[in-house]
């Protein structure tokens, strides 16, 4: 063998051997950062179900059709009031990306910042997984709690705030539900609803509704493209994203970790 290319085989040799210490750094690194706050969710649970009780109306209206669920009136009144008040101050810088321009809070985020009340308490209550079940008709679990989409608001707060036609990769082997519930969506006025409409795809054919506030859709958002028109002048929308799984195993592979990394750089400048 020719002393240059056995220089060659061991340059590869070690590129090779760099990059899997790449990948398994990667893969192996830890993000257990939301076990600090777990005893404050707890806490906050208790103290939030000794003054409403339930988290979910006991007579929600639902409807299922074109592999949608919508849930009208979802929320406990008094308990929705409560999430909604919230947001009656909103100075966020939107994000613009291709094909959106919003702003959001990650799930991390979501246990750090005090502000907000009630959110994780209700992602991470068993009256909700349990509802889900109801609905779903099958055991539904919620995913790694690593995992920046398993939680989020996303906050359309600034005209033209909008995002356009996609599917929600997923992440994990089972069937990966999306649960938005809508906790604003207002006019300039606060006398109806913002100009924005929801759509989605089913059967090559479009399909539009006007989110109410205090309603929930279920869908596999990473099976149906969907999308969100802008809203006007002076208008807010802001919803609660969840994510729930049957089987939440997740996708081991380069592809998916980049992907996982740039989307949470778009959606939450995380």
């Amino acid at each position: 063998m020719k002393k240059n290319d056995y220089i060659k085989i061991c340059s590869v040799c070690i590129l090779i051997i760099l990059i899997l210490l790449v990948l398994f750094y990667l893969f192996d690194v830890k993000k257990i950062d939301v076990q600090q706050y777990l005893n404050n969710v707890y806490i906050n649970d208790e103290l939030l179900k000794q003054q409403f009780h339930h988290y979910i109306n006991e007579n929600p209206t639902i409807k299922k059709e074109n592999e949608f669920v919508f849930i009208e009136n979802v929320l406990n009144p008094d308990y929705f009031d409560y999430l909604k008040q919230q947001f009656a101050e909103l100075e966020i810088d939107p994000i613009t990306s291709i094909g959106r321009k919003a702003s959001g809070v990650n799930f991390t985020k979501l246990h750090q910042v005090e502000h907000y009340r009630g959110l994780l308490e209700l992602f991470y209550s068993s009256e909700l997984s349990d509802f889900l079940k109801e609905i779903l008709k099958k055991p539904i679990h919620r995913p790694p709690l690593s995992d920046d989409n398993a939680c989020s608001l996303l906050i359309y707060s600034k005209k033209g705030d909008y995002i356009d036609w996609h599917k929600d990769y997923s992440n994990y082997n089972g069937d990966r539900y999306v649960v938005l519930i809508t906790l604003v969506n207002e006019n300039k006025e606060k006398t109806g609803l913002s100009e924005n409409e929801f759509f989605y795809m089913h059967d090559h054919q479009e399909h539009s509704l006007k989110m109410k506030e205090n309603s929930m859709v279920i869908f596999q958002g990473s099976e149906i493209y969907h999308k969100s028109t802008a809203i006007g002048e002076d208008e807010t929308r802001v919803l609660l994203s969840m994510v729930f799984c049957d089987i939440c195993q997740e996708k081991k592979n380069i592809a998916t970790y980049l992907y996982e990394k740039i989307k949470n750089a778009v959606v939450y400048n995380n």
